[in-house]
Order: C-alpha cells, then structure tokens, then sequence
C-alpha cells in the first residue's frame, strides 16, 4: 500500500518552532537572571550561595508561569486569526 504524505503547511510549521524557540527562551531567562543577580548580590554581600539558589529557584518558578500565560494568549490570538479568515465577508 502506497503511503500518503500530508502536504506541508510551511507557516504552521514555522509558527509552531518560533513558538518553541520562543517557549525555550521565556523559560531559561528567568533562571539565569535569577542565578546571574544573585551572584552579584551574593558577591556583594558575602553570602555566596544563599541568595543566588533563591533567586535561582524563583525564576525557575516565575518561567513556567510566563510560559503558561504567553502560550495561552498566542494559541487564543492564533484562532481567533483563523476565525477571521474563515468568515465570509
């Protein structure tokens, strides 16, 4: 039996990994902000590493957060995008 192929919809295929590498990014800049500052401050005031693993913890709590809210608002704009264009004028 001959295998079909679905053709390709090239911009739902880059939406979907800009919205990965996007995805990516608002998770790992909180953690790392969080780790840089905290050095800096840890350094500062000679407590290394106590505020740099609570500053660490914090953004890795506040990525997911951020992901959740950003990815929800982009699928909802997307279909309300969709909608727009399926409706006749």
């Amino acid at each position: 039996m001959p295998s079909r192929k679905l053709p390709i919809n090239w911009a739902d295929t880059i939406w979907i990994l800009v919205m990965g590498a996007r995805g990516g990014l608002v998770i790992a800049l909180p953690v790392l902000a969080g780790l840089a500052l905290g050095f800096l401050l840890d350094s500062h005031f000679g407590t290394l590493p106590i505020i740099s693993l609570v500053l660490t913890a914090i953004g890795g709590i506040i990525g997911p957060v951020m992901l959740y809210r950003w990815v929800v608002l982009a699928v909802k704009q997307r279909l309300e995008a969709e909608q727009d264009k399926e409706k006749p004028e």
